[in-house]
């Protein structure tokens, strides 16, 4: 009996999957928002992924207003980006933001007017890819000349913004994933701090020939979250997966100032307030957000809310209102105006007196 052979093509869809253009203004804002990122006059740059479609692509929008995100009829414009879209800042002006991909792209991205239209919309200006893995975490230097990049590839890579040419590529940073990094506030464009699943955290200066100073290294914990404080040029806030938030001074590295076991779960984010740089924003694998107050010599947790329904991924303080805005897998965005009193603690917007720690 002859057998007959039929090809048949495992996957018909193939050739339009590899042939996937992102299209200019996105529909919709995906569910799974990972970053927001305020400006000095306060208009929010809003980051999202596609983590449960066909396509794993991203998202980045505009809005004028804050309060009115994740509104899609109330945005300035947005762009579709082939991956996902893990975190972005602003650059020297609201015109100019840089975001760093799942794919490892580092994109900076430009605000342009329709004359005809008067409406706007993004337009890519530079883009390259030199990380091998995905962008985990984008910093910005004060003096908005420089970026930073640090990523699953264990690499840390300092940018040239103008060009978006790497002036420095440090190969490998950490011998784990680099969780974050964070530029330093004061610092023109040399000073910056990263952290590691390799349970190090460092503090980088660019200038030096060994650029690496050890801040923090415990072996029995993978740090996920890196901070500084605004006003102080010395004080380092860094999140654990095991929940704790470590204040560090760097001019003495023998023992932290204090530590507090904010969560159970890993520490996802952490942001020190302009207007009161002693508040300290917290988010982690969790519904929760959190706020610390760094004054004494163990953080005191003045603020919790748990109005989201699912992990909170970014946070941002509003330098003007004094607000913090939060967003999360739950495709909401929350404001946060904080009643900040002595040996009190708000709860879901209820002063409580503080005779137990949240969890």
């Amino acid at each position: 009996m002859e057998t007959v052979c039929v090809e048949v093509e495992p996957n018909r869809n193939a050739e339009a999957y590899r042939n996937y253009q992102p299209a200019g203004l996105p529909v919709q804002v995906e569910k799974h928002l990972d970053f927001i990122e305020l400006c000095d006059d306060g208009f929010m740059l809003l980051g999202c992924s596609n983590l449960t479609g066909r396509l794993w692509t991203g998202s980045v929008w505009y809005f004028l207003d804050p309060d009115s995100a994740p509104n899609v009829e109330k945005c300035l414009t947005g762009i579709e980006c082939e991956t996902g879209v893990s975190d972005g800042k602003f650059l020297e002006d609201k015109q100019k933001i840089i975001i760093g991909e799942d794919s490892g792209l580092v994109q900076v991205l430009g605000l342009s007017e329709s004359a005809d239209e008067h409406t706007f919309r993004f337009e890519s200006l530079n883009s390259v890819c030199e990380h091998d893995d995905g962008i985990l975490s984008v910093s910005v230097f004060s003096d908005r000349t420089r970026a930073l990049t640090g990523g699953s590839d264990m690499n840390i890579k300092v940018w040239s913004v103008e060009s978006l040419t790497s002036e420095h590529t440090y190969r490998p940073a950490h011998l784990h994933q680099v969780s974050c990094v964070c530029a330093h506030p004061q610092d023109g464009s040399s000073i910056f701090a990263s952290c590691s699943l390799d349970g190090m955290a460092f503090i980088w200066d660019t200038r030096n020939a060994k650029p690496a100073k050890v801040a923090l290294c415990d072996g029995s914990q993978e740090l996920t979250a890196v901070a500084w404080q605004m006003s102080r040029s010395d004080m380092l806030a860094i999140g654990s997966r095991s929940g704790e938030v470590i204040i560090a001074d760097i001019r003495q590295l023998k023992e932290p100032l204090g530590v507090s076991d904010c969560f159970t779960r890993p520490v996802h984010r952490l942001r020190f307030a302009h207007h009161r740089p002693e508040l300290l924003a917290v988010c982690a694998d969790d519904s929760k957000v959190k706020v610390l107050d760094c004054t004494a010599r163990a953080p005191n947790i003045i603020y919790a809310d748990d109005h989201h329904s699912d992990f909170v991924r970014g946070l941002a303080w509003h330098s003007r209102k004094g607000t913090l805005y939060s967003c999360g897998w739950d495709k909401q965005v929350l404001a946060h105006k904080l009643v900040v009193s002595p040996n009190k603690m708000e709860v879901n917007g209820i002063i409580e007196e503080k005779d137990q720690e949240l969890k």
